[in-house]
């Protein structure tokens, strides 16, 4: 039988959680404090500890929070800088409170199968990866982690990421824009054996089409007008570590067949030169886009395609991933009021219900713009919620038909079908910036996208 310390004052929600453990078959003790429980109990004869932070967030600097068991750190007042700290400390979960038993049964038992699987003792011949897997996958989807969510879908997700991460297969990452493509690729990173070894961050999208194949496989000096020196490029700054190439899908297709060579060769040649190169990447790449339907127009080359497809991990956008909205918002609302010198505000319900209302087709990266919107734009006393300025709020009609309209489109929807949907749909009663606002974009992108859709401004009818 797996034993359980509870250390949290009489008036904590965490309290709650010794009955339903006890009936799960779990041996469950409590202390009001870190110290009672130091005197009363070996706390070392636990399986685990559940603290709530008020318990021991007066700890004065002598006192030391026990390296074993394995313990779990739970805040009502849940912040980005103590949830950094409590990970920094030992803590293996930073969870708010309060959470629901399912979450943090789900929780409770992931580190106690941790402890009850095979010890094994670092050595020469271990892995490097084992180590690294032990010790940081479990603090996928904390704060500490640089990727937040306790979601049932965001858990599958960092389930499949702790699998792949110490191989070397190359992964594609989809989701729609906004939802944190590169945190993931930088999380896999992290978690693997090339760590030590940089991760070099490409955005397709971003580099002129005629630059592209010299950014990524360099240059000879003298290959084009304008190369007056010798370029090594990006695959091969990322050696010994990873590559990660979002928006792959607007790579062109002469440099498509350029890393289709890199991936089945394991070389680079330059722009120009005569010999190649050996290079050792881990390629992780990132789409919103069809890649098959590409595929079967022409637009994208199927031998690439399959390389690229060994694994594959899909993000869930932000409006289906439940309370993680709310965890989300409180962290970045502190962020935003430590960028801008304010108060750290207090989340109150108001806003939070504000947050939970909107649809968020611009996913995380939205969320993040309309809070520090509020932020910027809020009075000393408090965070206003109609200070978010969301399409929502200051359209009500709007929400109600995009969501009555949202409902006819048909499954398997691209996120481009989406865009040109609800810029149609929607502009004749928004502006400008409310359309790129809504979509959590800038004007300048949905400029941009309108050309690339071919999206005319005004409806004819």
């Amino acid at each position: 039988m797996h034993s359980i310390m509870i250390i949290c004052p009489d008036h904590s929600p965490l309290k709650e959680s010794e009955k339903w453990l006890s009936r799960y078959g779990f041996q469950v003790n409590t202390s009001q404090s870190l110290e009672q429980a130091k005197k009363y109990y070996e706390l070392s004869e636990f399986n685990l500890l559940l603290i709530d932070q008020e318990a021991i967030q007066h700890l004065n600097s002598h006192t030391e929070l026990p390296n074993q068991p394995r313990r779990i750190v739970l805040d009502t007042k849940a912040s980005l800088s103590t949830g950094v700290n409590s990970m920094a400390q030992g803590a293996v979960f930073y969870l708010p409170l309060p959470t629901d038993s399912e979450t943090l049964l789900k929780h409770v038992v992931n580190v106690l199968e941790q402890d009850d699987a095979p010890n094994i003792t670092p050595s020469a011949q271990t892995p490097p990866n084992q180590q690294i897997t032990k010790e940081e996958a479990l603090t996928l989807g904390t704060p500490g982690s640089g990727i937040i969510g306790q979601s049932p879908l965001m858990q599958d997700l960092f389930s499949d990421m702790r699998k792949i991460a110490g191989t070397d297969v190359t992964v594609l990452i989809r989701g729609e824009s906004g939802t944190g493509k590169e945190l993931v690729a930088k999380a896999l990173h992290n978690l693997s054996r090339r760590h030590n070894h940089p991760i070099i961050s490409v955005n397709c999208a971003a580099i002129p089409e005629n630059l592209i194949e010299s950014e990524l496989f360099g240059h000879e000096k003298g290959a084009f007008t304008g190369a007056n020196s010798s370029h090594d490029g990006l695959i091969y700054a990322a050696d010994k570590g990873t590559l990660f190439l979002d928006e792959i899908g607007e790579l062109p297709l002469e440099a498509q067949a350029r890393l289709l060579r890199v991936l089945q060769e394991g070389e680079i040649r330059k722009v120009g030169a005569t010999q190649s190169t050996k290079v050792n990447i881990r390629l992780i790449t990132a789409t919103h886009r069809d890649l098959i339907a590409m595929v079967k127009q022409g637009l994208f080359r199927e031998d690439l395609y399959y390389r690229l497809y060994v694994m594959e991990l899909l993000l869930p956008p932000l409006r289906d991933r439940g309370d993680d909205i709310s965890m989300l918002a409180q962290i970045l609302l502190e962020k935003a009021c430590q960028k801008h010198n304010k108060p750290i505000y207090s989340y109150n319900r108001t806003f939070d219900k504000a947050i939970r209302a909107h649809n968020w087709p611009g996913n995380v990266r939205e969320l993040e713009n309309a809070i520090e919107r509020a932020v910027i734009l809020s009075p000393l006393e408090r965070v206003e919620a109609a200070n978010l300025k969301l399409a929502s709020q200051q359209n009500t009609s709007h929400t109600t038909d995009s969501a009555a309209s949202n409902a006819h489109l048909p499954k398997g929807t691209t996120l481009d079908d989406y865009f040109k949907h609800f810029v149609l749909t929607h502009q004749h009663k928004m502006t400008e910036t409310q359309l790129a606002h809504s979509l959590g974009i800038s004007r300048k992108s949905l400029w941009e996208r309108r050309q690339k859709l071919a999206i005319p401004k005004k409806v004819t009818t």
